[in-house]
């Protein structure tokens, strides 16, 4: 697994401490990337509007300068508030920002990908992304871009739990249309594998469709959208989304 040692024993017992206090059930999900994080976050967000759970998505850089207690404090408050889920948006380049020594992700989306990135940046997108895995809980999902010509060299020695969506057959989820012939708001997709909850649930092979604009959201942001509802339960074709 790519940990760097002495962050890895930081994570840990600054988890233990956080596990004591009682703010780990906030479930806390990261959105890491340089672009798309904004889109993807606004359809979890507009997929989970008909669920009972309670959101806070925030821009990880409002909470760069917190300190641990602060973070403690921090997550307390969405607990008062009965937060269940807080989503960090995350530039892929601020992963080795001290605030991210506090936290363990139960579940990570990756919205880029390495030929997104020039030369003389993808060599720093790489090993950025190695460092990000370290972030997730021992238990965490990895949500990533199945089209990420580097995802093999990402997931070599990756120990946890990793789901796929993209444009090919090994994708975990896929589309099977994107649009109709008249206002082009339907994308349907494809769970081409089983998927296992964390509610315990397991979700078999299935299409259901997504409503959308598929003119303003990229339909990568739509499906990476969909993963994470479908690892926290969500019964996508019961929702009117």
């Amino acid at each position: 697994m790519f940990y760097i040692k002495n962050k890895k024993r930081v994570h840990d017992k600054i988890a233990t401490i956080l596990r004591k206090w009682g703010v780990k059930q906030v479930l806390i999900a990261g959105i890491i990337g340089q672009s798309n994080k904004e889109s993807t976050a606004n359809l979890i967000n507009s997929i989970f509007s008909a669920s009972k759970k309670r959101f806070s998505i925030v821009d990880s850089k409002t909470l760069i300068n917190l300190d641990v207690k602060r973070f403690k404090a921090y997550l307390s408050e969405l607990l008062k508030n009965n937060t269940d889920i807080l989503i960090l948006k995350i530039n892929i380049f601020d992963i080795d920002k001290e605030i991210f020594n506090y936290i363990k992700f139960d579940i990570i989306i990756f919205t880029d990908k390495a030929d997104d990135f020039s030369t003389n940046i993808s060599d720093v997108y790489k090993e950025t992304m190695r460092k990000a895995f370290s972030l997730l809980d021992d238990k965490g999902v990895a949500i990533v871009n199945a089209d990420d010509t580097e995802l093999t060299n990402f997931l070599n020695g990756i120990k946890h739990y990793i789901i796929t969506y993209g444009f090919n057959l090994k994708a975990s989820i896929t589309t099977s249309s994107v649009g109709d012939m008249v206002d082009k708001t339907d994308i349907m997709c494809c769970l081409q594998r089983t998927v296992f909850a964390r509610n315990g649930n397991v979700i078999e092979p299935q299409e259901f469709i997504i409503k959308t604009k598929s003119e303003i959201y990229d339909p990568y942001n739509v499906l990476a959208a969909a993963t994470f509802a479908l690892v926290n339960g969500v019964d996508l074709n019961s929702l009117n989304n």
